[in-house]
């Protein structure tokens, strides 16, 4: 009876080769599972002199660093040159070898590490605060140039605050050190 089936040793009997999100079809391995040889693969592809410049094309023209190496890490994964634990591994070091890149050439410019600016939520803010003050400009101009005001007294009070700390620490500064010391007669009497 079991040679009558249709499906014995077909596809719907058995799992097919490359079942597991791991492996594609043909179930091939990845061609690096250290992640030196991975880094070595992609340094020794940096050598060439195309990819180099274009490289520094990419970096030089505002593409952060870290996007550059995630880029490379996600492309060997998907070409399966290695697995997703071996791409996030060779990240920090991809970072540091892009870094040393733009700055061969002794580049002066500006360019960027990580996609978004460490202070950014103060820009969106800033950028929101102007937003608002326009639409109240429109809206409400009477309470738009008050709150004008009474921002325009907080800068000025800012400044003053500002002012004071700075002529406090000249003070300090031009203020004759003393000369006794470090330690103080009443204390050697003790």
């Amino acid at each position: 009876m079991a040679k009558d089936r249709p499906f014995k040793d077909k596809m719907l009997s058995r799992a097919p080769a490359g079942y597991w999100m791991t492996q594609d079809i043909k179930a091939t391995p990845q061609r690096f599972v250290d992640p030196e040889d991975a880094l070595q693969s992609i340094i020794s592809g940096l050598q060439v002199e195309k990819n180099r410049n274009k490289t520094k094309a990419y970096i030089y023209s505002g593409i952060p660093v870290s996007t550059i190496a995630e880029t490379i890490a996600l492309t060997g994964y998907a070409e399966n040159q290695f697995n997703p634990d071996v791409a996030e591994l060779i990240k920090p070091a991809l970072n540091m070898i892009l870094t040393d890149i733009a700055l061969e050439d002794d580049f002066m410019g500006p360019f960027r590490l990580t996609p978004q600016p460490t202070y950014q939520e103060d820009i969106d803010e800033v950028e929101l605060e102007n937003t608002m003050m326009n639409l109240m400009e429109e809206e409400n101009p009477q309470l738009a140039k008050l709150m004008q005001m009474k921002q325009d007294e907080d800068e000025q009070e800012e400044l003053k605050v500002r002012e004071e700390e700075i002529v406090k620490r000249q003070q300090k500064a031009n203020s004759p050190a003393p000369t006794g010391g470090f330690i103080t007669r009443d204390e050697e009497s003790v």
